[in-house]
């Protein structure tokens, strides 16, 4: 009975300092500067910038900076992006992240990581996102969900 109570208390403190959240993301390409290949393939050199809400009543801005490397049937090589955001009461968080390989140009699916954060945001480094990116135009859409523990 003893060790019940210790386990029971150990997958309690577990469960209670598990914190998912998910978030949605609207921007707009700023900069968007290609270069092209002889064989069809393409590099990107990209800038967005916009604004995201969460599931935990936090909103604010965010701008991100990547690269793109596209073969010549049009499907991701390779692609690495970092943002910085800044939520409603000036808390900061930098996240880094990367696309599935072989995507399509209009939408994909990636993980991101929050490797840094002030304020709020300090709870949540080491948390890794899944997203999915859609792109209407020079208009992006983001939805996705983060997981991981608060420390």
């Amino acid at each position: 009975m003893k060790y019940f109570i210790y386990i029971f208390i150990a997958f309690f403190s577990i469960t209670l300092y598990s914190k998912d959240f998910t978030f949605k993301s609207m921007g707009k390409t700023v900069r968007n500067e290609v270069t092209r290949f002889p064989d069809g393939s393409k590099f990107i050199s990209f800038r967005h910038e916009g604004g995201f809400e969460t599931d935990m009543a936090k909103y604010g801005i965010y701008k991100c900076h990547g690269s793109i490397l596209y073969n010549k049937e049009s499907t991701l090589e390779n692609m690495y992006f970092a943002c910085d955001n800044k939520d409603q009461n000036g808390d900061t968080y930098i996240s880094m992240g990367k696309r599935k390989k072989g995507s399509a140009v209009d939408r994909a699916i990636g993980q991101s990581e929050i490797l840094d954060g002030t304020g709020f945001w300090k709870d949540f480094i080491g948390f890794t996102c899944t997203y999915a990116i859609e792109y209407v135009d020079d208009v992006v859409f983001v939805p996705g969900k983060c997981k991981g523990s608060i420390n």
